[in-house]
């Protein structure tokens, strides 16, 4: 593992999740990124990037999810979320996010080894791709990150999406609601853009 950009941090970091998502970093690695060699983001904003590799019995682990494969999308779909759940895990300790708790705090001076929205749908969309690229998906086909929220009504937020290939349904896979290792959120774009949340999130009271 190479510990490749760290950037000075100010004193205080405003998690607002920016008004656009990480798809011009992505589309600067994500074409070469294979379980071997990608870059995952953290501190905020892609403030901190790695250089992680998963050994072969680490992707065995990851493989495990989808043995046997999905008889279906939704079968598939809920092996994608804990297929991240256990990515998320392995990566943990090699970037010092294992620690990385549900959501992001709007300010705060504590962004190491925490991660806001875009760090999690940038990292979400190259898990998603390392999945793609092993052939462990069957019924979806990744897409770029989405982004929701308006100065005047919510914060901004994004999310790694997948799209259905049999219906062309986009679905969200969402690792920012919970702590790290957790299974990602599903849940289609249409409802999500809406200001979805899970119940877990919502019941939160340090949000």
């Amino acid at each position: 593992m190479n510990f490749r950009i760290l950037t000075v941090l100010a004193p205080l970091a405003v998690a607002a999740c920016g008004p656009s998502p990480t798809i011009g970093l992505l589309e600067d690695h994500v074409e070469h990124d294979i379980r071997s060699n990608f870059v995952v983001c953290s501190n905020y904003q892609c403030t901190a990037r790695y250089n992680v590799a998963l050994t072969d019995a680490e992707w065995r682990q990851v493989r495990a999810f989808f043995d046997p494969p999905a008889t279906d999308a939704a079968a598939e779909r809920r092996q994608i979320a804990l297929a991240i759940g256990q990515i998320e895990r392995i990566v943990g300790p090699k970037t010092g996010t294992t620690g990385d708790r549900p959501g992001a705090a709007i300010l705060t001076t504590r962004t190491r080894g925490q991660m806001d929205c875009l760090d999690e749908s940038h990292n979400t969309t190259v898990y998603l791709h390392l999945l793609e690229r092993n052939r462990l998906l069957t019924w979806h086909k990744v897409g770029q990150p989405i982004i929701r929220g308006h100065v005047i009504d919510r914060w901004f937020h994004n999310t790694a999406t997948v799209t259905d290939t049999a219906t062309g349904i986009q679905w969200v896979i969402d690792s920012w609601f919970g702590a790290n290792g957790e299974p990602a959120d599903v849940v289609t774009a249409d409802v999500w853009l809406d200001g979805w949340e899970p119940e877990k999130y919502k019941s939160r009271t340090d949000r």
